[in-house]
């Protein structure tokens, strides 16, 4: 399984989309316990469940990995194969890691603060969010985080479709 992590803007879903689109790889589709929004497909963005349900299957260690933010996370035990892709924050990586590292190569999605700031900034964010994304950016997403990726890439100077196939000849190597 491709797991791909790094900073706020750093072109991380873009690449994604590619690595989909392009290469026919699959979302790990994860589960989570908020509502849906207006757009969403059950089983295509999330497995929408509710919170006892999240709980009984947490109690039955059904889960590879939970996190709560404002509402349960979590990626199922069963859902991991070679031909997926997720993207997940540095605490979820970490989980992975302890988990099922020999199932998984992880990419970091390195990018310069000024080419996120100014990403941001183009995709409609407010000063104040993007400064404390940046903040809190550095403390999760920092070398020690991405010592532990397999591959890096650099996406400050370079286009989300050349990232991809960079990001995919990495990983073929281990389908």
């Amino acid at each position: 399984m491709l797991v791909i992590i790094g900073p706020s803007a750093s072109g991380k879903t873009q690449i994604v989309s590619h690595l989909i689109k392009d290469y026919n790889m699959k979302k790990m589709v994860t589960y989570t316990t908020r509502p849906m929004r207006v757009g969403e497909v059950d089983g295509v963005d999330y497995h929408f469940i509710t919170t006892e349900d999240f709980k009984e299957k947490q109690a039955n260690d059904f889960f590879l990995e939970t996190v709560c933010y404002n509402n349960y996370y979590g990626t199922a035990k069963n859902s991991l194969s070679s031909d997926k892709v997720v993207i997940l924050e540095s605490e979820g990586l970490k989980t992975y890691i302890k988990n099922a590292r020999d199932q998984i190569k992880i990419v970091f999605v390195r990018c310069s603060k000024e080419i996120r700031r100014i990403r941001m900034g183009i995709r409609g964010d407010n000063i104040e969010s993007i400064n404390k994304r940046l903040l809190s950016d550095d403390v999760h997403f920092n070398n020690e985080i991405m010592k532990l990726a397999d591959f890096v890439v650099d996406s400050s100077n370079s286009n989300n479709y050349d990232d991809a196939k960079k990001v995919y000849n990495f990983y073929e190597k281990f389908m």
